[in-house]
């Protein structure tokens, strides 16, 4: 018991801000509903089939909804597809902490020294988990029963229920795939490898919407069996096999982690490969790597840059692959153009590029500074922050070095990801502006470190609750974005959002009032975090 209490007061951040998260997403969707389906049937039914058209052309992301003329429906297609996302990414981040951070910060051995069995360990984070996400995900299910009240309407609460227990189930899975994947991994290797698993397992099943040769591959997805589910639908419900198959798969890896657990030495993986043996020594390194700062840790973080990169140059390469298969369709659909008129300005294929992949890069590079914000925070409590500054390194030096090593990752990444997109958009015959491209492959370093300076304030400040405020703060700023004309929130609200700032650079060119804007952010958001580093005790 007293494992399962520790577990959850190390993740008490992270139901407090996947909570909020989960409540925010359901409530907003299902309010905005109303404000964008009307009220009367025709209203609803011209609305549904616009939304039924223009998802057909989506399903390589999204699964096509069902019902959307109900607002049981829509929920189920916008808020809990995000949501499904939302979760795996945060079963993968506590798992990921879990596994592997733990031991890095002595907590496992800590643990495991006050007579607590290693598979009593395993055990109780993977409880402690469920019991998070459970929390979380019957606030999500308040969020619908609330939105729906506030239309007048209402939706069974036994519905709301089965959508949150399907939810529960993927995110133990991908909880429990993290975990066993960390047993075969480094320590420092075990989150972006992690990633890169669940967004193959998630890629297998959105594109075998579009791909048949994929059909066959899909089941070994757990998002596939997520999708089987739609309670939240009139005349549908929780698909019992399909979640069972989840939390099968849950629980089998957790076993399987905990046999790996038992079996592997702490801050080891189960198998490396045989290496020559030396003479400890307690020298300091010669390489020159270790001693040049931002090249330090830019060499320290080397695998996971490689996987990032490489994931979203691919990634780049498949939405250009994809740009075709949806627009050409979608340009036979007269009554189509008004919709379009909305979003797209300028030519249509480089316009959809932008809007479906630069929008979901946008998205993962504000997950990449959370994950670096993360480590920063994690360096607080694990001890390094104060191995850093007794070099000697002064505490603001701490502090513009980690925002210069994300500013120069985050060119990296991009760089490489803007060279993929620009040779597969040649080989498909779209033709791209290559000064607008370059430009809004640039202008996504400082949007990744408007995030990276206001998480490096939190860490410096509070680094305990730094990840979870961080992640609700990128939500809400995404959420912004697509909730913000629904209900025609003000532009200072809607300008808030750094997704809004960014704005449409393949199309529109630049938007320098943004680019002014996040720039400012991110120079105030330095300086305000050196400020607190030197004025607040490590460790506290």
């Amino acid at each position: 018991m007293v494992a399962y209490l520790f577990a959850l007061r190390q993740g008490r951040w992270g139901i407090a801000g996947f909570g909020a998260i989960a409540f925010l997403i359901t409530l907003l969707n299902a309010a905005g509903f109303y404000q964008v389906a009307g009220h009367t049937t025709a209203e609803r039914e011209a609305f549904a089939r616009s939304i039924d058209v223009l998802a057909a052309q989506f399903s390589v992301i999204v699964p096509p909804p069902m019902r959307p003329d109900t607002a049981g429906g829509y929920v189920q297609f916008r808020a809990y597809g995000a949501l499904a996302i939302a979760f795996a990414i945060w079963a993968l981040a506590s798992a990921s902490a879990a596994a592997r951070g733990d031991e890095e910060r002595g907590i496992v051995q800590a643990v495991l020294a006050a007579g607590i069995s290693r598979l009593a360990f395993v055990a109780s984070r993977a409880g402690a988990f469920a019991i998070a996400a459970t929390v979380a995900a019957l606030a999500g299910s308040a969020g619908v029963l609330v939105g729906v009240a506030s239309g007048g309407e209402s939706i069974s609460p036994a519905a709301a229920l089965e959508a949150g227990l399907v939810l529960v189930a993927l995110a133990l899975c991908c909880y429990s795939l993290t975990l066993l994947i960390a047993q075969f991994t480094g320590a420092r290797s075990a989150t972006p490898v992690a990633a890169a698993v669940l967004l193959a397992l998630f890629l297998v099943n959105s594109l075998s919407r579009t791909f048949d040769w994929l059909v066959a591959w899909r089941r070994l997805s757990p998002f596939h069996y997520f999708e089987q589910s739609s309670p939240l639908v009139p005349g549908e419900a929780i698909d019992v096999g399909a979640t069972l198959v989840l939390l099968a798969i849950a629980v089998a890896a957790s076993a399987l982690a905990a046999i790996a657990f038992r079996y592997r030495d702490i801050g080891s993986p189960l198998f490396s490969l045989p290496t020559p043996s030396r003479p400890a020594s307690y020298e300091v390194s010669r390489a020159l790597a270790w001693r040049i700062p931002v090249v330090r840790e830019l060499y320290e973080q080397r695998v996971g840059l490689l996987v990032w990169t490489v994931g979203l140059a691919t990634l780049g390469a498949i939405f250009v692959v994809l740009t075709k298969a949806i627009v050409e369709p979608l340009l036979t659909i007269p009554g189509l153009a008004r919709y379009f008129s909305a979003f797209v300005h300028g030519d249509v294929y480089p316009s959809f590029l932008g809007l479906i992949w630069l929008s979901f890069t946008q998205l993962l590079m504000a997950g990449f500074a959370v994950t670096r914000v993360a480590r920063w925070s994690a360096q607080d409590s694990d001890g390094r922050l104060e191995l850093i500054l007794s070099s000697p390194v002064s505490r603001a030096g701490v502090v513009i070095e980690r925002v210069v090593v994300l500013a120069v990752e985050a060119l990296i990444i991009v760089s490489v990801s803007g060279v993929s997109v620009w040779t597969e958009s040649h080989s498909q015959s779209i033709d791209l502006d290559r000064g607008r491209l370059v430009a809004a492959m640039l202008l996504l370093v400082p949007f990744t470190l408007v995030f990276g300076v206001i998480g490096a304030l939190l860490a410096s400040r509070v680094p305990r609750a730094t990840v979870g405020l961080l992640g609700i703060l990128v939500f809400a700023s995404y959420l912004i974005t697509q909730l913000g004309p629904i209900f025609k929130l003000p532009t200072w609200v809607q300008d808030g959002s750094a997704f809004k700032l960014f704005g449409q650079p393949l199309t529109t060119g630049v938007d320098q009032t943004g680019l002014v804007i996040m720039v400012v952010i991110v120079v105030a958001g330095l300086v305000a975090s050196a400020m607190v580093m030197e004025r607040r005790d490590i460790g506290a």
